[in-house]
């Protein structure tokens, strides 16, 4: 197929969702009628920052559309981290029926992610960021995978892109999306540059316009500018910081999908996939344990 080089092909989360969403199902199904169990998971979430929020709300009505009891817990955001410790400690007890747990971040400035995360059982953390979820990454064992990098995974496959051999830039390089991200692809062969903080812009440019993929996660609205895409390049933009009062990407769009051959809409890109990713974890949970 011939591609006008002008307009891009737009990677939209909904729609690749609508195959994994039947895909998901089917296995939840499966899970109910056969061996009689009921998918729960948990929220926890301390404070009320507006893109937390936002993700809460749609894990619970993606839950929901899928028949998975979805519990909330809304902790005050001058609740201690004793408090929040013992709610993770209940749902992370082979007692408790909940199999999957997210932790919702931000945490308020008091709490440390550092000292909540090791609490958690890694066998129901289905947001992937455990540290030994991720050590189970890095040796090449991975049993849940960081939801965000999964996502954009899964939206580069969408591209029918063989990635071995391919050039990937991820401008980014957090636990949650970036490095994960890195092992990700990899396994599939491809060459990785991680660009961070310490990168100058001009550097970032020079091997964005080199690359066959990039991968924009850093949270920095409109960091990569359009004329660092190659021609026929695949974009995915992970970043959504609100501007203005509505969200925005770090990529700069309207001039990237002059070059790319796919791009991710912001919003409506990897998010809508992203949550559904939490649910393809929360299976995967349920069959670890």
């Amino acid at each position: 197929m011939k591609v006008d080089m002008q307009e891009a092909i737009l990677l939209e989360g909904k729609k690749v969702g609508e195959r994994v969403r039947k895909e998901l199902l089917a296995e939840i199904e499966k899970i109910k009628t056969s061996e009689g169990v009921m998918l729960r998971m948990a929220c926890i979430m301390a404070g009320k920052d507006p893109s937390a929020e936002f993700y809460r709300r749609a894990q619970e009505k993606c839950a929901q559309s899928l028949g998975i009891e979805f519990q909330n817990v809304l902790l005050d955001a001058q609740a201690s981290e004793a408090e929040l410790l013992r709610q993770v400690k209940e749902f992370s007890a082979d007692r408790s029926p909940v199999q999957g747990v997210i932790i919702q971040l931000p945490l308020p400035a008091h709490m440390d992610v550092a000292h909540i995360y090791p609490e958690l059982n890694p066998k129901k953390d289905i947001e992937g960021i455990h540290p030994a979820t991720l050590g189970y990454l890095v040796m090449r064992r991975a049993k849940l995978v960081p939801a965000t990098a999964l996502a954009c995974m899964t939206l580069i496959d969408e591209t029918g892109m063989d990635c071995r051999g391919k050039e990937v830039v991820i401008v980014g390089q957090s636990a949650i999306v970036g490095r994960p991200l890195q092992l990700l692809l990899g396994e599939r062969r491809a060459t990785t540059i991680v660009c961070n903080t310490g990168t100058p812009e001009v550097r970032m440019a020079a091997f964005c316009r080199s690359a066959d993929v990039v991968v924009a996660c850093a949270g920095k609205p409109g960091l990569v500018k359009g004329d660092w895409i190659k021609e026929g390049a695949v974009v995915i933009d992970v970043g959504t910081t609100e501007v203005a009062g509505k969200i925005a990407g770090d990529v700069d769009f309207e001039g990237a999908k002059k070059k790319a051959k796919f791009i991710t809409p912001v919003p409506g890109g990897v998010g809508p996939l992203t949550v559904l990713m939490l649910m393809k974890n929360l299976i995967a949970a349920y069959r670890w344990r």
